[in-house]
């Protein structure tokens, strides 16, 4: 089978010191080819470097070839590259809804890609097109008219996918196509990529730092580290690694689990949970309410750690805010024997209370160093005769980062570091509870292993409580003791977690079966 892509001594240069060194490795027409690595490892670089999306002015040197076809892109014009971008070469982002333009609706976007290489289309040959794409990607027409802030991450991942294969590429560069979507959705989108490219001949570069996907659906794959390939070969090399790292990245879903006692008492009880918003208002009558979460019962003991599992859409996230009030419900939510109705002043309260986001660079404020970040929650809780610097200094060694960090931004830092620096800023109020949002689920699985003993030590040292609210089940076997099973805004199972052994509720099951 013909290569449809070849990377010969490929290096790359980058003012600001990165580097990708010595590149090589060819894509065959019609394969799935896996690129595993860390973060920051330079996947994504790789991919752009192929599409030649980089600003010129951030390169300092460049050399060896990508050949596409025979041609070489390094050599292409502006002109020449973006008849091939979009058309040839399709990419599908990590984050479609940073992706998709927030003012068009998807009728416009799918227009816009064929008609910037078919500029004679009529408007019947793209509406007909547009409608074709969504059929082949599981959704109907009445998906047109619709914003992508309507629509959940499966289907605005699906409409990216459909935009990608509009002109029919030879390959789609797929940036972890799955990171944020449940093991469900993670499933449907792999198995659609699949199907398309079984069925058109598309090849396809998969990019992730999901091992068990490249595993299952990559015929080849390269191992990254710091710009480089340490590793690469068959998909069969994963069972047979050479290298240290790749040992490494393999070995990183075995978590360490120190060994803890749960206490009897309870210091969270949810009662009745009851929650909804108006989806449509009327000027006469009454207005339309739209339920999210139904009659939510369970219990938080003291040192024990809660999963909280269920699809994209299942109430999760709504939980979360409820519990620390940030948006009303309906309901009692009673913690240490103090019911939130009976509290006043509900910001004094919120301290024994923490929640760390699925996105720390989005929780964190981009103009703000270090310091200010972590000492924030101690200056609003009115300690003024606090010392800092002392106090930052403190709680950024506990979380595993040195002083040096301090004076540093969000963005001069990686993403397990972001994430580190979160957690420091939950923990220096003392919380007696910690909700845990997707904490790690945009991470590397060695970022990840790194955080999830981090977030166990810390446990232990303070005696605290989690909800751990996520769609990795793999996590929730390794640190959980109980979990809820959340869907369409209900808890259709609870127990232990000896429960995924042998689910005997056909969605706990369904779950279960999706791990990849």
């Amino acid at each position: 089978m013909d290569n449809i892509l070849e990377v010969r001594d490929f290096n790359l240069d980058l003012f600001g010191s990165f580097k990708l060194q010595n590149i090589n490795f060819s894509v065959r027409c019609g394969e799935v080819f896996g690129i595993i690595g860390e973060s920051g490892s330079g996947k994504t670089l790789l991919s752009q470097s192929i599409l030649q999306l980089l600003d010129k002015k951030s390169i300092k040197n460049i050399s060896g070839s990508i050949l596409f076809n025979n041609t070489n892109l390094l050599n292409l014009s502006a002109i020449e590259l973006d008849h091939i971008r979009g058309n040839s070469i399709s990419y599908i982002p990590q984050e479609p809804l940073s992706a998709l333009n927030p003012l068009h609706i998807i009728k416009q976007q799918i227009f816009e890609i064929i008609k910037i290489h078919n500029q004679t289309a009529s408007h019947q040959f793209l509406l007909q097109k547009a409608i074709e794409l969504l059929e082949l990607v599981g959704l109907d027409r009445s998906f047109l008219h619709r914003y992508p802030y309507e629509l959940s991450g499966g289907q605005r991942q699906r409409i990216l996918i459909a935009i990608s294969i509009a002109n029919k590429p030879k390959l789609i560069i797929a940036d972890e196509p799955t990171t944020a979507l449940d093991a469900n959705l993670q499933i449907q989108i792999l198995d659609l990529l699949m199907q398309l490219s079984a069925k058109f001949g598309i090849a396809i570069i998969l990019i992730t730092h999901n091992i068990k996907i490249v595993a299952k659906y990559s015929h080849s794959l390269i191992v990254f580290r710091n710009g480089a390939i340490i590793e690469g070969g068959k998909s069969d090399i994963l069972s047979m690694p050479k290298s240290d790292y790749l040992c490494n990245l393999l070995s990183s879903s075995k978590i360490n689990r120190n060994s803890r006692k749960v206490q009897d008492e309870n210091i969270l009880d949810v009662k009745n949970l009851h929650q909804k918003y108006i989806e449509k208002r009327k000027i006469l009558g009454k207005n339309i309410y739209k339920n999210i979460l139904f009659d939510i019962n369970f219990n938080l003991k003291q040192g024990e750690i809660l999963g909280v599992v269920g699809e994209s859409g299942s109430g999760k996230s709504t939980l979360c805010l409820s519990l620390i009030n940030l948006i009303d419900f309906d309901g009692d939510i009673i913690f240490c024997n103090l019911n939130y109705k009976d509290i006043k002043d509900f910001r004094a309260f919120r301290r024994n209370i923490q929640i760390i986001f699925q996105d720390p660079y989005s929780s964190l404020n981009p103009r703000h160093m270090v310091i200010d970040i972590i000492a924030e929650g101690v200056k609003i809780h009115n300690k003024a005769d606090c010392n800092f610097l002392s106090l930052a200094k403190e709680f950024l060694e506990l979380v595993g980062l040195d002083h040096s960090f301090l004076h540093r931004y969000p963005h001069q830092l990686s993403g397990g570091q972001r994430q580190r620096v979160a957690i420091a800023r939950a923990l220096i109020l003392k919380p007696k509870i910690l909700i845990l949002d997707e904490p790690t689920s945009a991470l590397d699985k060695i970022t990840q292993k790194q955080i999830l003993e981090l977030l166990l030590d810390l446990q232990n040292k303070f005696n605290l409580s989690y909800i751990f609210i996520t769609h990795d089940l793999d996590i929730v076997k390794c640190i959980c003791d109980r979990l809820i099973v959340l869907k369409n805004g209900k808890i259709i199972d609870s127990g232990s977690i000896d429960i995924l052994e042998n689910p005997k509720n056909i969605y706990t099951k369904s779950l279960v079966e999706s791990i990849l």
